[in-house]
């Protein structure tokens, strides 16, 4: 996006200072109509909004979406955070959160850092999944339908700008996630060294995860049920197995991403997971913080 000499009428002025009055980052249309055909000399408030975009006081997050921009940015990055741009972009429209790799990176469960934003939507009509990427200016997001029936546990909402809120998984969730789709969780090492991190700092409660995973699939209950043993925890790690009834069959795989490639794999006894991982690299991983 160019710089724009931004030279703001009397009307457009009048709605930036309505839009921070109310803590506004973004405009949504139809939703604001109401208070913006209250201002004096706005007229038609949907070709004020495109004027002003044209003017660059506002840029353009999707149809009907803009991001107020303060003076100086001419991005929608320089604008505001990425969480503002999501919100901006899925108020109204879905149930969504940060998650997966990005949350990862958000709870300092790992070092690393992506150029790519990770979310999950919720999909209301289950034959209409999103596209699995957007971009939003030039922020580049992958999105992880989610079908299954979801109460959204472990989903916080938290207070990013002015009066903006954006969602994100806490803790628990994120780590079940990293079970449910690791190929969105970045390389095994890293959501790997996130378990063996959270559980060492005990960054997140046995019990949530438990809780949590009670409406996920059987595979991600058993996949829980290792990597609890594998972190040390024993006992809880025998009850989730109590609570599925028997070791699984068919090929359940333990890391569903397959990132160490087809094989012949042992199947692990306890679970009756496809234990296809290298064995020696998870051992080295989970020694890694100590």
């Amino acid at each position: 996006m160019a710089t724009i000499d931004r030279k703001l009428s009397r009307a457009d002025a009048r709605i930036l200072h309505e839009a921070a009055q109310r803590g506004k980052t973004y405009l949504l249309w139809p939703a604001d109509r109401a208070w913006l055909e209250q201002i004096e000399g706005v007229g038609e408030p949907l070709t004020r909004l495109h004027r002003m975009k044209d003017s660059g006081s506002l840029a353009k997050l999707a149809r009907g979406r803009w991001l107020v921009m303060p003076m100086g940015a001419s991005t929608l990055e320089q604008a505001a955070p990425a969480k503002v741009l999501l919100a901006g972009f899925f108020e109204g429209r879905a149930d969504w959160y940060l998650g997966y790799l990005s949350a990862l990176v958000d709870h300092g469960l790992t070092d690393i850092d992506s150029d790519e934003v990770h979310v999950g939507v919720r999909v209301a009509d289950k034959g209409r999944r999103w596209p699995s990427q957007r971009q939003i200016g030039s922020l580049h997001v992958r999105l992880v339908s989610i079908t299954r029936d979801d109460n959204w546990a472990g989903v916080e909402r938290e207070r990013v700008q002015g009066r903006t809120f954006a969602f994100r998984s806490d803790v628990a969730r994120t780590l079940l996630d990293t079970l449910d789709h690791p190929e969105h969780c970045g390389p095994p090492d890293v959501w790997v060294r996130a378990w063996e991190r959270a559980m060492r700092e005990e960054r997140v409660s046995v019990e949530t995860l438990i809780e949590y995973s009670e409406g996920r699939s059987a595979a991600v209950r058993a996949r829980l049920s290792y990597w609890l043993r594998q972190t040390g925890q024993v006992r809880p790690a025998r009850r989730v197995l109590r609570e599925l009834g028997a070791p699984l069959k068919g090929r359940r795989l333990l890391d569903p991403s397959r990132a160490f490639g087809e094989g012949s794999w042992p199947r692990d006894r306890e679970t009756g997971l496809i234990a296809n991982m290298d064995e020696r690299a998870v051992d080295g991983w989970l020694e890694y913080g100590k």
